[in-house]
Order: structure tokens, then C-alpha cells, then sequence
């Protein structure tokens, strides 16, 4: 009798058991995005939503990497001045896998000539796990994706995701802010820091997203924004040594304050880690001049196929 009632205990078990893989498997397979690995599937998807609405084949440039994206580059005031188009494709605190994902993204409707990728999130964790070193979990998250992609659904729950409101989607990625904090550090903070490299992880992404926009014919643009709380002359080393290795351009914005009119009392909006509304104005005035000298870019100003930039331009009148 009592061994009857093990067998069956055992019976349970198994049965529940491969129940319970049945269902991590279907799961797994419901959750796991067709592209590859992410670290934040939630903000990766959104940004890919917004981006899908604009016109087919319209965008130029495409800017990845974090918040100093963002917070750094505008396409409207760029179309304004230049007549190039392009797009913010970035989010807080996304890390290289994102970027590449992103990037990827860019290419099924649109077709663009350059890709700019900023600095920040070279140096930043790049593991698509929320700790790179945990093995055992990020082991079972690889064998069953839903542990890790189980916020997936969160990207489509009503109320959730980015604003579609047209401010938003005019400005193209870019967010617009009032605040400003003055920076009161060293002004020579780009001759402190140790000695800094490029980790393994990073490395891989960085080269991934190389080797795509090689597959792709178009140029990888590395552009460190100004961050007086985060950058140093040691990572402008790393970085200038690997454009250089595989021909890369590399632009460091934190070596051109004074080309910029960088003002720090004003031109950050946190005490020197992302540009302010008027920190943003001088880095992208700055960028569009180097796009326009370095990239054969077309100005689309007046072309009745970009009529909407055009609209955006006169309605929120952001830049006179």
C-alpha cells in the first residue's frame, strides 16, 4: 500500500512537472521577441512602435544609445537648419544590446545613410541579464526566455507606453525640458579618471553593431555627448583607439565646449550629466554642421514628401 502511494506521489510529480515545462516552453515561445537579446523589452518595443509611424524611407540619420540621446540631439531643429531627417532611437538607461536591436529596427522601412551611436553606453553594463554575473539565473533565463521577457506584455497594457500626443512625435525621440542645474566641478574633468577599457561584453555589442552597419553599407559615427559628471580623457582614449582600429569616425563633443559655447551654469539640466533645452541647441547645432561637412546628406526642405516636418517646424515653433 505505501508503495503504491509513492508511485503515485512520483507519478504526480513527473506529471506536474511536465506540465509545468510545457507551459515555460509555449511561454517562452509567446514572449521571446523575434529579434535578439534585450535588456529592457519594454522601452526597446515602444521606441519600435513610435519610430514605424514615420513615413517610409524618410529618415537620414538614426541616433542610438541612451539618454544622453535624447537629451543631446534634436531632428527637428536639424531638419530646420540642414533639411537632414533624422530620429532618436533611445530610451533611459538602454544598453548596447538595445542600441543594436534598435539600429537593426531602423532598417525594415526606412533606409539610412548614417548611424550615430553615443559614447555613454559603451561604458555602461551592455549584459542583456540584469546582473551579467549571476550565471545560474541568466542560465535559466537563456533556456527559458519568459523568465526573462516576462514584462513584455506591460509594452501593450492599456495606458502604458510612450505618449502618441503630437509634440511627442514631432520632436522624433527627442525630449524637451525646462529644468537646468548648474555643473560645479573641476572644468578639467576630462584629465581625471584612471585608466579605463572597453569590457568584454560591451566589445562584442560594439562590434555586432560594426559588423551590421558594415552589412549595410553605411557608416558608424561614434559621438561622446558633453558629461561633465561621467566622461574622461581615458575614455576618450579607449574609444579613439578602437575607431582607429577599424576606421571608424570618432567625435568627442566634451573636446569642443568651447567650439559649442558650452555654458555650464546653464546648459545642463542636472549638474552636468545631460544638456539642458539650451545645452541641446548648441550640441545639435554642432552636430548638424559636422553631418552636413562629413556625409553627402540631402535637404529635404521643400520637398512636398516631408511636408509634416514642415508642419511640425511652424506648430510648436521651437526654434526661431
Amino acid at each position: 500500500m505505501k508503495a503504491r502511494v509513492i508511485s503515485k506521489n512520483l507519478a504526480d510529480t513527473v506529471l506536474f512537472l511536465g506540465i509545468l515545462l510545457i507551459i515555460l516552453v509555449i511561454s517562452s515561445g509567446l514572449v521571446k521577441p523575434e529579434e535578439g537579446e534585450v535588456y529592457n523589452i519594454v522601452q526597446v518595443t515602444e521606441k519600435k512602435e513610435a519610430f514605424e509611424k514615420e513615413a517610409p524611407d524618410t529618415i537620414d540619420v538614426i541616433f542610438a544609445g541612451n539618454s544622453e540621446v535624447y537629451r543631446t540631439f534634436s531632428p527637428l531643429q536639424i531638419y530646420k537648419d540642414t533639411g537632414i531627417t533624422s530620429y532618436c532611437m533611445s530610451d533611459s538607461a538602454l544598453r548596447l544590446c538595445d542600441a543594436k536591436e534598435l539600429i537593426r529596427a531602423s532598417f525594415l522601412d526606412q533606409d539610412p545613410k548614417v548611424i550615430v551611436l553615443e559614447a555613454d553606453s559603451v561604458f555602461s553594463e551592455a549584459y542583456p541579464h540584469k546582473d551579467g554575473s549571476a550565471v545560474l539565473t541568466n542560465l535559466l533565463e537563456d533556456i527559458f526566455p519568459v523568465f526573462h521577457y516576462h514584462t513584455l506584455y506591460k509594452a501593450y497594457w492599456p495606458g502604458t507606453g510612450n505618449s502618441d500626443s503630437g509634440k511627442e512625435r514631432a520632436l522624433r525621440g527627442f525630449v524637451e525640458t525646462d529644468e537646468a542645474k548648474p555643473y560645479t566641478g573641476p572644468a578639467d574633468y576630462m584629465s581625471v579618471g584612471d585608466p579605463v577599457g572597453i569590457n568584454e561584453e560591451s566589445r562584442k555589442y560594439l562590434n555586432e553593431i560594426r559588423e551590421f552597419c558594415e552589412e549595410q553599407q553605411v557608416p558608424l559615427v561614434i559621438v561622446a555627448a558633453p558629461n561633465a559628471k561621467n566622461w574622461t580623457y581615458s575614455k576618450n582614449e579607449a574609444l579613439s583607439e578602437y575607431a582607429e582600429k577599424y576606421g571608424l569616425d570618432f567625435l568627442d563633443l566634451n573636446m569642443h565646449l568651447e567650439d559649442m559655447g558650452i555654458d555650464w551654469e546653464k546648459d545642463t539640466m542636472d549638474g552636468g550629466n545631460h544638456m539642458s533645452f539650451s545645452g541641446s541647441k548648441k550640441t545639435t547645432g554642432f552636430m548638424e554642421e559636422y553631418l552636413r561637412d562629413n556625409f553627402e546628406l540631402e535637404d529635404h526642405r521643400g520637398d512636398p514628401a516631408y511636408k509634416q516636418w514642415e508642419e511640425d517646424i511652424r506648430e510648436y515653433d521651437l526654434y526661431r
